[in-house]
């Protein structure tokens, strides 16, 4: 059986924008205990239930990132306990981080690095396929380089400007050797402008710093 997971908030837009994007047998939402009363929510009840299906829930505290974390891995390992005999987890549980609030979404996006599940971020008419690589956590993902490279990408960059914002902290080849590994992950692309090769972010690549950022905040 296919799985979607969604976070969740009384906005259904994103949530339902997955639903309408990613294929799945079952739905399940973490949300809080008071989302379960708002319009959005009624919402994805009546369309799920229009087309015979139901609804499953995994109630968190929405402002702990923690929780959110730990109910979504739990969840998920309870599901490789039971089906890791059969196939693929990876081909069975997608997980949608756009839909509730900004700590649900890290958390969510944690939790696919954490598992090594599909990640997706869905909006209306938008829908970004994140890299996740099985058994790797987010941050164990990236050296200490590949980091400081990230966090010093402006709009667009050539390697002499990342050097020249780094200082003395890399040498060029070891800003050349993160640069290639960022790109190969999905994290930067490279194009040509004004006859030079620049880096730029992709949206994958800025919304893992902003995870990245936002866990060692938390920290």
């Amino acid at each position: 059986m296919t799985i979607l997971i969604s976070t969740f908030g009384p906005n259904a837009e994103n949530t339902l924008a997955a639903m309408r994007s990613l294929p799945y047998k079952r739905l399940v939402l973490v949300l809080s205990k008071e989302d379960v009363e708002t319009p959005g929510y009624k919402q994805v009840k009546e369309t799920e239930m229009s087309s015979m299906g139901e609804v499953e829930e995994i109630f968190v505290d929405k402002y702990d990132l923690r929780d959110c974390f730990r109910s979504i891995v739990g969840y998920v390992n309870d599901i490789v306990r039971s089906e890791s005999k059969k196939r693929n987890i990876g081909n069975i549980i997608s997980i949608n981080i756009s839909g509730g609030t900004k700590i649900m979404g890290d958390a969510a996006l944690l939790a696919a690095f954490q598992t090594g599940v599909k990640a997706y971020h869905c909006e209306k008419g938008r829908v970004i396929r994140l890299p996740v690589i099985d058994g790797i956590t987010l941050r164990d993902r990236l050296t200490d380089s590949q980091v400081a490279v990230l966090r010093e990408m402006g709009a667009r960059d050539t390697v002499d400007d990342i050097k020249r914002k780094l200082g003395n902290g890399l040498t060029e080849e070891t800003i050349r050797k993160s640069l290639r590994k960022l790109r190969r992950i999905g994290v930067i692309k490279t194009v040509i402008s004004e006859g030079k090769v620049v880096a730029e972010l992709t949206e994958s690549g800025i919304f893992i710093l902003e995870t990245i950022n936002r866990m060692e905040k938390a920290h």
